[in-house]
């Protein structure tokens, strides 16, 4: 049956009732009146004529006022709620809603609501669509039940947009943070050498002058593409998370990875040490996010650390995976900061480890045996 259709048979059938209690009243009353006209000497009672009057007035006042409050109190309440998701406000009011003697969780409110904001949780209003016409209403409101289940269903899609949208300038601020974060590291490497090339006390030779000049060309290429990165920023969605995968040899790529960190100037007095498996590890990644990966890791090692800090880096393969433990002996990480490590956004290690876990990987970060700080990230190998 249409909706209409059924909210115009509850009116009917509201009238109908009105009505019925209006003539019943009626009936009622006079013959109350006319049993006591001959019980007591009718010269004392007012006349017929002027009580039906009387009590038809009252009982029509008394009509007007219960249809109007059945009508016009729901109206007012949709009128309040369309104000509230006017001002932003997209959890629902819970008064048109039926009490009842226990609930799904053991409350007064069957329904449930959201800590943070009010919002109805799963097992009530936010349950899915069809399952809507299960919500008990009260009374006037189940007058308008159709146009509560829209009201339910916008309120519901409002909020879901409105999280939605939320989530992606979350997702869009950490996304700016990392790039300008990364852009520190090879703006350090063009500052570095082309402070190597004007220092007068050095005499470099036309071969390294070449090597320095070809670093700074690479890593303002790097730049240019973090930038263009930082502007394409607008143009996706929470959904889609910028990220372009290709078969490669993880542990080709994570040598030279480590090579250009350990030509870096501040590098200088730091050891490395690259332990790899005899045959080569194919998978899919992006070279670009996974190079920031492995950057922020070491830069991490060698900034973080004294001079002379030993950074030990390995391949293995575990089945389906490739192991990669990042190690140094330096002066390690508070207990209280290592829990923390993954999930400030904006740092250097959170960063990395959204890059990872955006290759369907993991990363752990914890102390070294003996000092230092261990970092282990897990990759699926490619089938």
């Amino acid at each position: 049956m249409n909706p209409m259709t059924r909210m115009a048979f509850r009116f009917i059938k509201l009238t109908v009732i009105l009505v019925m209690a209006f003539v019943f009243c009626f009936v009622v009353s006079t013959v109350i009146f006319i049993f006591l006209q001959d019980m007591v000497n009718s010269r004392n009672m007012i006349s017929t004529k002027t009580f039906l009057a009387f009590i038809g007035f009252v009982l029509t006042v008394i009509f007007f006022i219960a249809f109007g409050w059945c009508v016009g109190k729901p109206l007012t309440y949709l009128i309040r709620w369309i104000n509230r998701l006017s001002e932003g406000n997209y959890s629902q009011p819970l008064e048109h809603f039926r009490k009842l003697n226990c609930d799904f969780n053991g409350t007064d409110n069957p329904y449930g609501t959201d800590d943070t904001n009010g919002a109805v949780s799963s097992n009530g209003l936010n349950a899915p669509d069809d399952t809507l016409h299960h919500n008990h209403y009260r009374y006037p409101y189940v007058l308008y039940k159709e146009l509560f289940d829209r009201m339910t269903l916008l309120s519901n899609q409002l909020q879901r947009s409105e999280t939605d949208r939320l989530n992606a300038e979350a997702k869009k601020l950490e996304w700016i943070a990392a790039i300008s974060h990364d852009l520190k590291t090879p703006l350090s490497y063009v500052e570095g050498y082309a402070h190597m090339l004007t220092a007068a006390e050095y005499q470099w030779t036309d071969e390294e002058r070449q090597n320095f000049s070809r670093q700074i060309s690479d890593k303002t290429a790097e730049m240019k593409h973090l930038i263009h990165d930082l502007s394409q920023t607008g143009r996706w969605s929470v959904e889609q998370f910028p990220i372009n995968k290709r078969e490669n040899d993880i542990v080709n790529f994570l040598r030279d990875r480590m090579i250009d960190i350990a030509n870096h100037p501040v590098a200088e007095q730091a050891s490395f040490t690259f332990t790899d498996p005899e045959s080569v590890c194919m998978i899919d990644f992006d070279s670009r996010l996974l190079g920031r990966v492995f950057q922020n890791v070491l830069m991490n090692a060698v900034i973080h650390n004294p001079p002379g800090t030993e950074i030990q880096c390995s391949i293995s393969i575990d089945g389906k995976h490739c192991i990669i433990v990042i190690e140094d002996n330096g002066i390690g990480i508070e207990e209280t900061k290592l829990a923390q490590a993954l999930d400030q956004s904006g740092k250097g290690i959170a960063i990395a480890n959204a890059f990872v876990e955006a290759h369907a990987g993991c990363m752990s970060i914890s102390p070294a045996e003996g000092k230092g700080t261990r970092v282990e990230i897990v990759l699926p190998i490619s089938p």
